[in-house]
């Protein structure tokens, strides 16, 4: 059923949307939200001053389009979003059964790797258009090799709005893959400072989701995957790999110094960003209290103390797909 869907109406209409959007120099979630929200606004008033009846249902396009923008985030059909369905990675490969001494001998090993050869000079010279392109490119090596249906050739992440941004900043996700419209889009550095290879890996995760895959986890290996096929040819994907592989780890790392320093200075000029934003801080404690910020689980994140699943859904999935499945 996914397969014969993706192929039929999925892929041709994934594939139109996002040649449209990655051609348009702006964003078109953030011109959307603002074009609803505006005529939402007006529709409100005309029910208020009991306008005709003609000209109220002019301005009902704004909270019909904002709730069909919402729908269109899941897994809805009618909601021209058939990135949401796609079959799950861990359902249709499985998950390997994977001992924690494996998995702690597999992270050592990335580490090792990692503070042996990484080096500041190649990695601060990678650019996100080059990330996402190369990322755009193994994605689709990835998928063939695994025997799916490839997914719409991704060419832009855009820049965030004033909207977009908020929201993603309160929500605790600062950049997003838009299944509606099929857009990339990615918080400016001064709103949102982090490290660089955050934003790189970020480009290559919203890629994945453009290939069709809505699943945080199903984008996350794909990622991986992909970041790891780019390294066999390019050393800097490598050094993006095992950043990704260690940060979902939930062990204690010894990083490279300067990755060390680049996150400490991120982490104050992030603090200075979030200082500015007393409403978007105010708005963020308002959703930490309700339960409606993001969280690292379903990105298949491991936390500290959390212990061992030898069926974790990424890294035993991780290594069902790196160990012969597609290779």
């Amino acid at each position: 059923m996914f397969v014969l869907y993706w192929n039929i109406l999925g892929l041709p209409l994934s594939r139109l949307k996002g040649a449209v959007v990655d051609s348009l120099p702006f964003s078109v979630v953030e011109a959307a939200l603002c074009l609803g929200g505006v005529a939402t606004l007006f529709w409100l008033i005309a029910l208020k001053l009991h306008w005709r009846s003609l000209l109220r249902a002019a301005f009902f396009m704004g909270p019909f389009f904002l709730i069909a923008l919402g729908l269109g985030q899941g897994a809805f059909p009618i909601s021209l979003a058939p990135s949401a369905w796609r079959a799950s990675l861990n359902r249709v490969f499985g998950t390997d059964s994977l001992g924690e001494p494996d998995f702690k001998a597999w992270a050592a090993e990335k580490e090792a790797r990692l503070r042996n050869e990484f080096r500041w000079d190649g990695y601060e010279a990678l650019s996100e258009a080059e990330a996402l392109s190369v990322c755009d490119r193994n994605l689709d090596t990835v998928l063939k090799f695994l025997g799916l249906p490839p997914g719409r050739k991704v060419r832009s992440c855009k820049a965030m709005g004033t909207v977009t941004t908020s929201l993603g900043l309160v929500y605790d996700g600062p950049a997003f893959h838009d299944p509606f419209f099929g857009e990339l889009g990615m918080a400016k550095p001064v709103d949102f400072p982090t490290s660089r290879h955050w934003r790189l890996i970020g480009v290559c995760h919203e890629a994945a989701h453009a290939k069709g895959f809505t699943r945080e986890l199903d984008a996350e290996l794909l990622t991986q995957l992909a970041l790891s096929v780019a390294g066999r040819s390019d050393v800097r994907f490598r050094f993006l790999a095992d950043i990704h592989f260690l940060q979902k780890t939930g062990l204690k790392v010894q990083w490279p110094d300067s990755l060390v320093e680049e996150a400490r200075k991120a982490k104050m000029a992030r603090g200075e960003a979030q200082r500015r934003q007393s409403v978007i801080s105010f708005l963020r404690r308002l959703a930490e209290r309700w339960h409606l910020r993001n969280s690292g689980g379903k990105y298949g994140d491991r936390e500290e103390k959390e212990p061992w699943n030898p069926r974790h859904p990424f890294f035993a999935g991780l290594h069902r797909l790196e160990g012969g499945t597609w290779k």
